[in-house]
């Protein structure tokens, strides 16, 4: 199931109800695309809107069904359901890189161009960063400029944390062909890795 997109409303009304119901842990990501003025001067707003309409898809593809969306012009407001710090950057992480690794094919009437698309990315939790909902978007929104401010293209929790991930080794062609899958479906290719592992303990399941 994709994320559903919703309104700016819908989103607060959503993290209000978290907060009351002490439903955490939970996590606001703000995403925000690096360089969005030159992606207009450079190719023009159709070409624009075409990028914002592709950075949904792929946040939609790559998130729980329970998950919401919202968009602010060039920016993007995830509520992570049920995922504290550490698995909300993971999964934003994933996202970023799957960006940063591809470009995009994106057309307007018989216009067709190929955009590179990067984006700057702050996450706050709930309760660990803020009980009240402005402040934890405060926190975000402080996370992604940082993001900004050290280089673009990255994803910065509410203070500096390390984050270990593992690592697998497979062999090249396992490697390429899952590259292609990804694009293809736009879904990362963790996303996909764990598609593939809940089916695997599925079939050995007792």
């Amino acid at each position: 199931m994709e994320a559903n997109l919703v309104t700016k409303e819908e989103f607060i009304a959503k993290v209000e109800e978290l907060i009351a119901n002490g439903d955490g842990p939970f996590s606001i990501a703000v995403a925000d695309v690096d360089n969005f003025e030159n992606i207009n001067k450079i190719y023009g707003y159709p070409i624009g809107d075409e990028v914002i309409k592709k950075l949904l898809s792929v946040f939609r593809q790559n998130l729980s069904g329970i998950d919401l969306i919202t968009r602010h012009g060039d920016e993007l407001n995830i509520l992570l359901v049920k995922k504290g710090s550490e698995r909300s950057f993971m999964e934003m992480e994933e996202i970023r890189r799957y960006l940063s690794d591809n470009t995009f094919n994106l057309s307007y009437k018989d216009k067709t161009e190929n955009v590179y698309i990067t984006v700057s990315c702050g996450i706050a939790s709930y309760p660990r960063d803020s009980k009240n909902p402005i402040e934890l978007f405060r926190v975000a929104d402080s996370a992604m400029f940082r993001a900004k401010k050290l280089g673009k293209n990255k994803v910065c929790l509410s203070e500096v944390e390390s984050m270990v991930l593992k690592s697998s080794y497979f062999t090249k062609t396992q490697v390429d062909r899952l590259a292609e899958l990804s694009k293809e479906t736009e879904k990362t290719e963790a996303f996909l890795l764990r598609e593939a592992l809940d089916d695997l303990f599925k079939k050995h399941s007792k």
